[in-house]
């Protein structure tokens, strides 16, 4: 397969996120998408034209890059912003630039071992990171054709008792909430405070602050784009394995990886005056297994860490040549996902875990050569 046709169909699988993020968001999720791979493809003409670098861009590449980094957004940032308040939307044609930029710098096309669209969003996290957070999802009666920003906050207990496919009848075209990466990643690194209560246990969190888990897997909850409705994720990502696109072994062993990690380092069981820690949480009196593979289970669905194993691990350029050396790097990175997002984020614990794991892929390459087929 060409070049061309090889990121048209990586394209193809994306309409799937696609679509369910355009469903889930509106209008400005459609226009968060247009205007980055716009701004990108605009970009493009120009950065193509600057040495030699310029010559390895190719557009059907940048064009798929711009679109990852399109899902890896919120549709929020298609907005004005409050009267007095910063504007987001100018991060949109900026996310499209920067990863042209960043692509030019590593080498374009096959260069480098840093994911560009890795490197983009995290630099956008660091400048931009309050901006960065989904507070909004439209409802159920108003999907695709409702305005984000015409939201309401309703009452907590209705959030977390009805699944957001049951949910009838609202005023508003959206809800607004906080969003479920930042309840789970305040509570696993200790930060989460008992607030009136003299104790919050692990069960009591998912119990009291979370909503139902359908929510993240087929779609209701505020996220990227891209990666809101799991169902969609994992309908693209079979749809690259059936044409053979990418290697199994790397979403498989990865997602697995990180299942076990999860189950195995330590959170807090309860948190007090001061958290009280468990290696194996499962196994504990406070927690035991029911809790504990629900807890994995959000942790999976709530992170972007699918959609980064079938989208962003699996390209040419950062992965490993040899089958083994991609096992090796599948696991390491399942490991390093699960730490990242139970200490650091759980927005975007996997992609700083994949930027790191990927500079170790010249190493796996070293140590699982290529066998010449003749001496």
């Amino acid at each position: 397969m060409e070049v061309r046709g090889y990121y048209l169909t990586h394209i193809l699988a994306a309409v799937f996120p696609a679509c369910a993020g355009v469903l889930l968001y509106g209008w400005r999720g459609a226009v968060t998408v247009v205007g980055v791979v716009g701004s990108a493809a605009a970009a493009l003409v120009i950065w193509r034209r600057i040495g030699p670098r310029g010559r390895t861009l190719h557009y059907s590449h940048a064009i798929w890059f711009a679109l990852l980094l399109a899902l890896m957004l919120p549709a929020e940032l298609a907005s004005a912003g409050a009267p007095g308040g910063v504007a987001p939307w100018p991060i949109i044609p900026l996310a499209g630039l920067l990863v042209v930029i960043l692509l030019w710098m590593l080498g374009g096309m096959g260069g480098g071992y840093v994911h560009p669209v890795i490197a983009a969003y995290l630099l956008m996290i660091f400048c931009f990171e309050p901006m960065l957070i989904p507070h909004r999802i439209l409802n159920r009666d108003h999907v695709a054709a409702g305005d984000l920003f015409h939201s309401s906050v309703p009452d907590s207990r209705t959030l977390l008792a009805q699944p957001w496919i049951s949910r009838l009848h609202n005023e508003s075209d959206a809800t607004y909430q906080e969003p479920a990466a930042e309840v789970l990643v305040n509570y696993t690194s200790g930060r989460a405070s008992p607030a009136r209560r003299q104790w919050l246990p692990l069960y009591g969190l998912l119990r009291d602050s979370m909503p139902p888990l359908e929510d993240f897997v087929i779609a209701g909850q505020p996220g990227p784009l891209g990666a809101s409705s799991v169902i969609a994720v994992v309908i693209g990502g079979l749809f690259l394995l059936y044409r053979g696109l990418v290697d199994f072994r790397i979403p498989l062993i990865g997602c697995v990886a990180a299942y076990a990690a999860l189950l195995i380092l330590p959170i807090p069981s309860v948190i007090a005056n001061e958290p009280v820690w468990h290696w194996m949480p499962i196994r504990t009196a406070d927690i035991g297994r029911a809790v504990g593979i629900t807890f994995v289970n959000y942790e999976i669905m709530v992170s972007p860490l699918i959609f980064t194993a079938f989208f962003l691990a699996t390209a040419p350029s950062i992965r490993p040549m040899t089958r083994r050396g991609r096992a090796v790097f599948a696991f390491v990175f399942g490991i390093t996902a699960a730490a990242f997002q139970l200490y650091v984020s759980v927005a975007y614990g996997p992609y700083l875990a994949l930027l790191i794991v990927s500079l170790l892929t010249p190493e796996l390459d070293r140590w699982f050569k290529v066998k010449p087929l003749v001496g």
